[in-house]
């Protein structure tokens, strides 16, 4: 009786879980909490062991020991945290946008706790949240699950990577503040206006309460615009979304060389 995996394969399972679930920490909605824990880990060993059968990925056992198996499983890790990493940067900058918008609103002093990034801005989850709808619209998940298969033919279980990647992705970093306040540039606009108009009424009518008066009318502005500049947001988002996808795809092809 065939046995239904071998030890070459067992290993090569081993090494694929690694690197999908590196893979999966990357892919944006199926890193949240979304989605229950247990179903994540039936979906990693599922793929995991759906590669292995199907493109009958093995490793050769000849000269294989213990520090050779370690250092594969740290490669996968690499690739699995590099791949996260170029996806994060663009993430965060939905979040630096949200929080310079926030700032001029004054809602700073509302923050909520996010148990995994701490403090957070209100509007935080809003721009997530449309992050999140981009994602899906645009079609965007489709190649990130489709990345999954493609990377076992640029970056073979067995082979170095580039280490290149780490330059490349680190290259990336300040596209997290030009994107952010790119997105953030029109409503920041707008709001320090109305604070600059705020200054010069206390300066000429200082009988007037700029503090009470003002707040509340930075949060209707701010609001406001948002409603009205929605199109903008998504226009930008769009744009976000279409450079982490090349970015992605494209420190997946340099780890690969």
């Amino acid at each position: 009786m065939q046995p239904l995996i071998t030890p070459e394969m067992a290993i090569a399972f081993s090494l694929i879980v690694s690197r999908v679930i590196g893979i999966f920490m990357s892919i944006p909605f199926l890193n949240t909490n979304f989605i229950p824990l247990n179903i994540r880990i039936l979906l990693v060993l599922s793929i995991s062991f759906f590669f292995v059968k199907i493109l009958g990925l093995s490793v050769p056992l000849e000269n294989f020991s213990l520090l050779t198996f370690f250092i594969l499983v740290l490669k996968e890790v690499i690739i699995g945290f590099l791949l996260g990493l170029s996806v994060s940067l663009f993430t965060a900058a939905f979040s630096y946008a949200a929080e310079i918008i926030s700032y001029f609103m004054g809602l700073t002093i509302a923050n909520v706790f996010d148990p995994a990034f701490g403090q957070i801005s209100v509007f935080d989850r809003y721009f997530i949240a449309l992050f999140y709808l981009l994602f899906f619209i645009t079609g965007a998940y489709q190649i990130f699950i489709g990345s999954i298969l493609k990377s076992f033919e640029l970056i073979p279980l067995y082979e170095p990577i580039n280490f290149e990647g780490f330059v490349f992705v680190l290259e990336k970093l300040p596209v997290i503040f030009y994107y952010g306040f790119k997105m953030a540039f029109p409503f920041a606009l707008i709001l320090f206006i109305i604070n600059v108009a705020l200054a010069l009424v206390n300066r000429l009518i200082p009988q007037i309460n700029v503090f009470i008066v003002g707040l509340p009318l930075q949060i209707f502005v701010g609001l406001a615009s948002l409603t009205i500049g929605a199109a903008v947001l998504i226009y930008f988002g769009i744009k976000i979304i279409e450079d982490m996808t090349q970015t992605y795809l494209d420190t997946m092809g340099i780890l690969g060389k």
